[in-house]
């Protein structure tokens, strides 16, 4: 698990790591790119892949590539979110191994926070969960190497855990979590999309809310103290929220100046109706972090 850094007094809120999952579609179709489009070209390439809800517990949180990864216009596989990343495809085994690894990182890190500052990751809540993919396709041996990476942004301090998760049946009655599934697959079906991301909630007694990070101010126009965000979280761990809520805490931090507010962050589970709370505290803001300090942190390499 990845923890924030900070008071080690404080309980600290962890975050389960993404896993790659590369089907062989994505290695077949990046095979045939390669011998008939991209030859010796070696200049990064968009790519796409996606991340599903609903996995059986004990399964890690996946980022899935296949064949249509090449294909940014495809469509997303229903009930699941896309990513977004860029592929770096090496001519030779020793590029692959000689790549400046850190300065891909920093560069991707570079490119997610300057989405939270300039608002275009509130339009576009998918340029959070940005990945990197560097690959050697050994075409003669049929040999594969490649690293991947989920940049994450982190806050200059720790997340303290006001309240550790507690199931929503105890935050909501049954017609309430019944009144948020609906509200959420109509807000999907408005926007056109299989998932989204991460949502607005709102909800009292009777009602239940929902709406687009962009609307934010207009949404909690008069309730600032405290609010509730939603995740959709590929993580099925009962303790820990997944990777995707790492950035968008960044972003909550950076953008609303949430002073000393209590911010509900609910992961739900919407496929299998597991749902989530935890309560914790951000820091006032985060509009002084400096370039120089975006730490970054998760990888893989295979």
């Amino acid at each position: 698990m990845a923890a924030a850094t900070g008071d080690p007094g404080l309980s600290k809120l962890q975050f389960a790591p993404f896993s790659s999952a590369l089907d062989v579609g994505f290695w077949h179709e990046l095979t045939q790119r390669k011998l008939n489009e991209y030859r010796l070209d070696e200049a990064p390439k968009d790519i796409k892949g996606y991340y599903y809800n609903g996995d059986s517990a004990g399964l890690p949180a996946r980022l899935t590539l296949e064949f249509s990864a090449f294909d940014m216009s495809a469509p997303t596989p229903a009930h699941c979110c896309p990513a977004i990343g860029t592929l770096f495809n090496t001519n030779t085994l020793e590029a692959f191994k000689a790549a400046d690894k850190k300065l891909l990182l920093e560069q991707a890190a570079d490119e997610i926070w300057e989405a939270v500052k300039s608002g275009a990751a509130l339009e576009n809540p998918v340029l959070l969960n940005k990945f990197l993919l560097l690959t050697f396709a050994d075409l003669k041996k049929y040999h594969f190497y490649y690293w991947f990476c989920f940049p994450a942004l982190c806050l200059p301090e720790s997340l303290p855990l006001i309240q550790g998760p507690v199931g929503l049946d105890q935050r909501f009655s049954p017609k309430q979590i019944q009144a948020l599934e609906r509200a959420y697959d109509d807000l999907c079906q408005t926007e056109g999309v299989p998932a989204l991301p991460y949502f607005l909630i709102k909800y009292d007694e009777n009602v239940v809310l929902v709406s687009l990070l962009k609307h934010y101010g207009d949404f909690f126009q008069d309730q600032r103290t405290k609010i509730t965000i939603g995740v959709y979280d590929p993580c099925n761990l009962a303790q820990h929220p997944g990777w995707p809520l790492r950035n968008l805490l960044v972003l909550a931090a950076h953008r609303w100046y949430l002073h000393v507010c209590v911010c509900v962050s609910v992961c739900v589970c919407l496929c299998v109706s597991v749902y989530l709370f935890w309560t914790l505290c951000l820091p006032i803001s985060v509009s002084f972090f400096p370039q120089m300090h975006v730490f970054i942190s998760g990888m893989e390499t295979r």
